[in-house]
């Protein structure tokens, strides 16, 4: 008759054989194990992040989303620590997490994890050190208001941005005679 340490060890080495924690050389069932694992420990670690994560992303979600994606990446297919590597993860998402906190409560945070927006035009002209700035051209502010107002004409353009997104975006002058 088996022990409950004797059951405990078996379980162990049940886990260990499907997930391979000690193994040095994962088997191909190990990694696929350790991928469906991750696809759901993922779901909670974005839940955790926020669903900021997955909407327009400014340059500091585009980082945790990547960071993320290759710690999950390394453990899905690394023969290193599976827990420590999950663990990694969850640092990260907790970090995004209290950073998005921190940059709501502050504007002061905000623009410096995040940045600020930047005027690109302004009074029918291009604002041509910020264009230089952003390396973005006449021509893409021309695209933007075609896109943004399916218009060709910037005589309807009061302001463009580019936005702590890296988006544009255009304010629409209601009549052209305006100033």
């Amino acid at each position: 008759m088996l022990t409950s340490n004797d059951k405990l060890q078996l379980m162990k080495e049940y886990i260990n054989y499907l997930v391979g924690y000690d193994d040095h050389s994962l088997e191909p069932h190990q990694m696929g194990v350790r991928a469906t694992l991750v696809f759901f420990i993922a779901l909670i670690y974005v839940r955790t992040g926020g669903i900021r994560m997955l909407g327009r992303q400014s340059a500091f979600d585009s980082l945790t989303a990547l960071m993320l994606g290759a710690i999950l990446g390394k453990a899905v297919i690394s023969e290193d620590s599976f827990l420590g590597t999950l663990l990694a993860a969850f640092v990260i998402m907790i970090l995004h997490r209290l950073m998005a906190w921190l940059t709501y409560k502050s504007s002061w945070a905000g623009s410096i994890l995040k940045g600020r927006s930047i005027l690109l035009f302004q009074n029918n002209s291009p604002v041509v050190e910020n264009l230089s700035r952003v390396h973005i051209t006449e021509n893409d502010l021309r695209e933007t208001v075609r896109k943004n107002l399916n218009l060709d004409d910037m005589d309807y353009v009061k302001e463009i941005y580019m936005d702590r997104s890296g988006e544009l975006s255009v304010i629409k002058r209601n009549n052209p005679s305006d100033e």
